[in-house]
């Protein structure tokens, strides 16, 4: 198994065992905000928004 598979499944165990906490920790480590009632708010606007994606649309392209 390869650095990136190993990487993967980690991301996938963490995904899986608390959705929420690992996309409040990828937003604040992105945008710096350490506040949780904020990362909580970031988080809830997120999944309400069907059009808000984690990745830049650059890599969709």
């Amino acid at each position: 198994m390869n650095t990136i598979e190993i990487f993967k499944k980690q991301i996938q165990d963490m995904m899986n065992t608390d959705y929420r906490s690992f996309v409040e920790a990828l937003v604040s480590i992105e945008i710096g905000e350490t506040n949780k009632d904020e990362l909580r708010a970031l988080y809830d606007s997120y999944m309400e928004t069907d059009n808000v994606i984690l990745l830049n649309e650059f890599f969709y392209e």
